[in-house]
């Protein structure tokens, strides 16, 4: 069985203990080293071979976005799981920007967190729901173009209406099961339809197509 090996970095020990704590439930994780901040993190990293890093954000010495650029630069990097208690895009965009493939709050289940690991292990990605719709929301203000007619570039793309559906359950942060039970088709559809949509936006998972719809504005902004 092969292992997921895991380090975590937070400037909180506490924080640091309980995550350790919450991976050791899982068999196939192992969490080699625990360090308090960013430039530690880099520094191990470099020495060690690791698979998965747990990197908060707010930090001293080295922030967390800083150390996920410094970490991603090397060849065969381990990937980059952030996991803060800011939900905020002043952090979200620029880790997801420096490289990181997955964005958790640190109230998330203990289950979705050891899922999380897992998920950016195999070369997907992982996004917190609660913060789904600030990622668009961002993307969109950061990036929006008012000069290419949408309904031209779905056109030009060949999405489908279903297509596009999934594609705003995705923006309001529905994981494939409940989109599935939403719209009445099976997991197995909606996982066909999600791949259609990967190939059309040449993209590779979940975050990656929302960053892409927004820029593109074919996705509309979750309103409260």
């Amino acid at each position: 069985m092969e292992q997921v090996k895991v380090l975590i970095v937070d400037d909180e020990p506490l924080i640091r203990n309980a995550l350790g704590t919450i991976l050791a439930t899982d068999a196939q994780i192992v969490t080699l080293n625990s360090v308090e901040n960013g430039l530690k993190a880099v520094e191990f990293c470099q020495e060690h071979e690791v698979d998965v890093v747990l990197m908060d954000l707010q930090m001293p010495v080295m922030d967390g976005v800083v150390a996920t650029r410094e970490i991603k630069r090397s060849k065969n990097s381990p990937a980059i799981l952030a996991i803060t208690a800011f939900s905020s895009d002043d952090y979200l965009v620029p880790v997801l920007a420096a490289g990181a493939s997955g964005y958790l709050v640190k109230d998330t289940d203990p289950a979705e967190i050891i899922s999380a690991v897992h998920a950016v292990h195999r070369g997907t990605a992982a996004i917190s729901a609660s913060v789904s719709s600030d990622l668009v929301s961002a993307i969109q203000v950061a990036y929006r173009d008012t000069t290419q007619e949408v309904e031209d570039l779905i056109s030009d793309l060949g999405l489908t209406s279903r297509e596009l559906e999934i594609l705003n359950l995705l923006a309001k942060g529905l994981n494939n099961p409940e989109i599935s039970k939403l719209l009445k088709i099976s997991e197995t559809t909606v996982k066909t339809h999600m791949a259609k949509i990967f190939a059309k936006l040449d993209v590779r998972d979940r975050v990656q197509a929302l960053v892409a719809a927004t820029r593109m504005g074919l996705i509309e902004i979750p309103r409260e």
